[in-house]
């Protein structure tokens, strides 16, 4: 079963899995329309997938609870001295100091929640990463663990957090119950495929999405003590909104459009009115000539 067969199930099953996510809701922006139950998962799904997908190329580790982690695995080694034998001339002295500094190796990895770890048979090895000692809850698992936001989710969306908060939850429980059941799921995210063949889990990442993580210019990013902490602050939200992939996921009509579409419609309406009230009138003089020829004969 794909997303859209697993999405078909919890619409199918509205007793299990109750919530705003099983009716068509209103959007945020009044320029969108309001989409059918499921084009509505369809929709909230590739904004997480996106929210996700966002977090870890920032070098962030998203917890989808009762679903499992997607997280990354951190191999360090000490910064190479520069060794003038080993300069190169060729290269600029800014960018072979990058490549010295470059140290974590990283593989990105997917550690299963202990919820769905209770229905699974096997999944790839019993601890994906080695947790910190400083990490105490079972929730922080890998390197800068956050949970997974329903705001930037519902705000990519143009959907009330509530609606994205059910739907989320049902997927969850939804992959749960599949796999209790023993069916076979095959959950695509973009960037990482899922699949639960026979309760064994097992799990791919893109290749050049994992190769983007391996990049000298990802090293900053993980290192927090290289951004300034005059821009760390004085950045707004609707700053870092703008330069976020969510905000740009799906585009605003114009409106001068939508303007033109409703008065197309509205039209269109008042012509349908018209046809009903000259067939009443036509069937109205049909029937009384019909009647002024039989006084006459």
């Amino acid at each position: 079963m794909d997303v859209d067969q697993i999405f078909n199930w919890i619409l199918t099953h509205q007793k299990n899995y109750p919530g705003k996510h099983q009716e068509s809701q209103p959007r945020t922006v009044s320029s969108f329309k309001p989409l059918e139950p499921k084009s509505q998962l369809h929709v909230i799904f590739k904004s997480l997938s996106e929210y996700i997908k966002e977090n870890l190329a920032s070098g962030k580790s998203v917890n989808l609870k009762g679903f499992g982690a997607f997280s990354f695995e951190i191999d360090s080694s000490s910064v190479e001295p520069a060794i003038f034998s080993t300069i190169d001339f060729k290269k600029q002295l800014d960018e072979q100091r990058a490549e010295r500094k470059h140290v974590h190796k990283l593989r990105p990895c997917f550690v299963v929640d202990s919820k769905l770890k209770y229905y699974l048979s096997r999944f790839p090895n019993k601890e994906e990463i080695t947790v910190p000692k400083s990490q105490n809850t079972v929730y922080q698992q890998g390197f800068g663990m956050i949970f997974c936001n329903a705001g930037p989710i519902a705000a990519a969306s143009y959907l009330g957090k509530e609606v994205v908060t059910s739907a989320i939850q049902a997927f969850v429980e939804a992959v749960g119950n599949l796999t209790q059941l023993g069916h076979s799921l095959d959950i695509n995210f973009g960037f990482c495929r899922v699949k639960i063949v026979n309760r064994n889990l097992s799990y791919n990442y893109l290749k050049n999405f994992a190769q983007g993580l391996n990049q000298t210019s990802f090293e900053s990013k993980l290192k927090k003590s290289e951004v300034n902490t005059s821009n760390f602050w004085q950045s707004t939200m609707q700053e870092k909104w703008a330069t976020s992939n969510l905000s740009q996921l799906w585009k605003q009509p114009e409106p001068e459009k939508v303007q033109a579409l409703s008065e197309k419609t509205l039209a269109l309406k008042i012509m349908s009115l018209d046809l009903n009230s000259a067939e009443k009138t036509i069937g109205t003089s049909t029937k009384n000539s019909s009647l002024v020829g039989h006084s006459r004969k």
